[in-house]
């Protein structure tokens, strides 16, 4: 199924994130029982090669407002996750240590708590606010990119994990013009009736509702220069590859002297 070759793909990205599509298909092919294999290779032959993106800080907010933002979700909450690290590393606290280790506990306990069943704690410092800011995420991020850590795939370049430059994709489907690049696709594949079933089925919540530029730009101002600067130096080839352009312009190189 779509959803067990997904999970297999995404594993071969955890042992290796720079593998080109060849390794992925190799990975999923694996799983094939032995009776299928000749099957699985004609069909891969002949598959449309397709990737989606997205504007790379449309994505990043996306992500933040999804997963850290007041909690929402426990998925990066467990001990020693992306949440409780980000906050050991950005919070600041003046406590002693272990005091600080318990409190940071509390708050991580209050976070895989539903929402309306947390108790925020207005002398917790891990608890105000309760969940990483937008700043503290985008920090980590880009921390991590300069120590050489491969990212999530939540935030990663595009151009980082699908092989752009080796793997000759047949389509490019944008997220800004999804359902319109989904029926190209679906027309390229012969499929075309099966739109209707999907038409407007799969849209993200994250951009119902919303003027995208300023719901964006609202989170981008908390960034300071530099900040912005090393952002925009990670996802600069996403944005020279996928046609996109920042929200706004970076007024100079805060690395530059003048």
């Amino acid at each position: 199924s779509t959803q067990s070759t997904g999970y297999w793909q995404h594993q071969a990205i955890k042992q290796d994130p720079y593998c080109p599509l060849e390794v992925l298909m190799d990975h999923t092919e694996k799983r094939v029982p032995r009776d299928k294999k000749e099957e699985f290779r004609k069909k891969a032959a002949k598959a449309v090669k397709f990737i989606t993106v997205r504007h790379p800080y449309e994505r990043l907010v996306s992500m933040y407002t999804n997963k850290f933002e007041g909690c929402k979700t426990d998925m990066f909450s467990g001990p020693g996750g992306a949440m409780v690290q980000i906050l050991q590393l950005y919070r600041r606290c003046d406590k002693p240590s272990l005091e600080k280790a318990m409190l940071l506990e509390a708050a991580r306990t209050e976070c895989l708590k539903p929402p309306t069943h947390r108790i925020v704690d207005p002398n917790n410092c891990y608890m105000q606010p309760l969940g990483a800011t937008f700043t503290e995420v985008i920090t980590w991020i880009v921390n991590n990119f300069h120590t050489g850590h491969f990212p999530d795939f939540h935030w990663a370049p595009m151009t980082k994990m699908c092989d752009l430059c080796i793997t000759e994709y047949d389509m490019i489907e944008k997220f800004e013009t999804l359902e319109r690049d989904h029926y190209y696709i679906l027309k390229a594949l012969g499929l075309e009736q099966q739109y209707v079933e999907i038409h407007g089925a799969r849209a993200n919540p994250s951009s119902r509702d919303k003027d995208i530029y300023h719901h964006v730009t609202k989170y981008l101002v908390q960034l300071n220069e530099r900040l912005l600067w090393d952002l925009f130096a990670i996802y600069r080839d996403d944005f020279a590859m996928f046609g996109y352009t920042p929200h706004f312009r970076i007024r100079k190189n805060p690395y530059i002297e003048v």
